[in-house]
């Protein structure tokens, strides 16, 4: 798998494929077990052998080129398996970061709100206050108009 492949790839997918690898890894290595005992149990039947030697000298040979082609098989593995949990841990340290980044932006982008809602909030309250200084200045502007005693005073408020 080329690397251009493994970078686009999602963390989902990368340990997806490592999962992949380890029960192939796994059933390799089963087989492998099973290919030996599978040696050792039965009974090698050499024609044309002139001696145990021999028959010994051919099985050694054997038994060293399935080691050396499971060594090397293991060897591509776990080559693939750490190139593939090193892009996997680079992807995910760059989510991270990117995370931190959307997070810090989201927060300062929160106070900016709030501080938006409190100056706001300030400036209905003063204009709230003055609204009612206005109200309260009138009513003692027409309070103070009217007679004291004056039942036919049209002013809302009577002393």
């Amino acid at each position: 798998m080329a690397d251009r492949e493994l970078r686009k790839m999602n963390r989902a997918e990368l340990i997806e494929i490592i999962y992949a690898l380890q029960q192939n890894e796994k059933t390799i290595r089963e087989e492998n077990i099973a290919l030996n005992q599978r040696l050792q149990e039965k009974t090698i039947c050499i024609e044309n052998s002139g001696s145990i030697a021999e028959a010994a000298l051919s099985l050694n040979q054997i038994f060293e080129s399935a080691q050396n082609a499971a060594d090397q098989f293991l060897s591509s593995v776990q080559a693939t398996k750490s190139g593939v949990e090193e892009e996997a841990r680079q992807i995910l340290e760059e989510a991270k970061r990117q995370a931190d980044q959307i997070v810090g932006a989201a927060r300062e982008e929160a106070e900016q709100i709030l501080d938006r809602a409190n100056t706001e909030a300030r400036a209905v309250v003063e204009q709230t206050r003055e609204e009612a200084g206005q109200i309260v200045n009138e009513a003692n502007a027409d309070v103070n108009q009217c007679p004291t005693g004056n039942n036919g005073c049209t002013c809302k408020i009577k002393k």
